[in-house]
């Protein structure tokens, strides 16, 4: 496993984590450009967040398989990248799920009563 193999499953577990987020925002949002909007924002939260819990953890149990590497440094600089890429990885998933919701008929999307 290597720092790009990190940035790979940070980005993947932010981008669901935004869709599943996102769609909460973008099917509440008061017109369509505010639901798309909405949705990238706090989907972009939720993918610092995650990435937050991940990115740190999974360099540094890189780090510690890895027999090549032996500074802790590598891994915080990993852990940092990492950051990024879950942000703009939840953010893009949010972004998507937005669009979708807003090209979809209304009643699709809305709970049935």
């Amino acid at each position: 496993m290597t720092d790009v193999s990190v940035y790979t499953v940070v980005a993947s577990v932010a981008a669901v984590l935004g869709l599943i987020a996102g769609r909460a925002f973008a099917v509440e949002g008061a017109n369509r450009l505010i639901g798309i909007l909405a949705a990238a924002y706090v989907s972009a939260g939720v993918g610092l967040m995650s990435s937050i819990l991940i990115g740190p953890v999974l360099s540094l149990a890189v780090q510690y398989m890895n027999e090549g590497s032996a500074t802790w440094f590598d891994a915080l600089e990993v852990a940092g990248r990492s950051l990024l890429w879950g942000t703009a990885a939840g953010a893009a998933g949010g972004l998507a799920i937005g669009i979708v919701v807003a090209i979809l008929p209304a009643g699709r999307w809305k709970r049935p009563q």
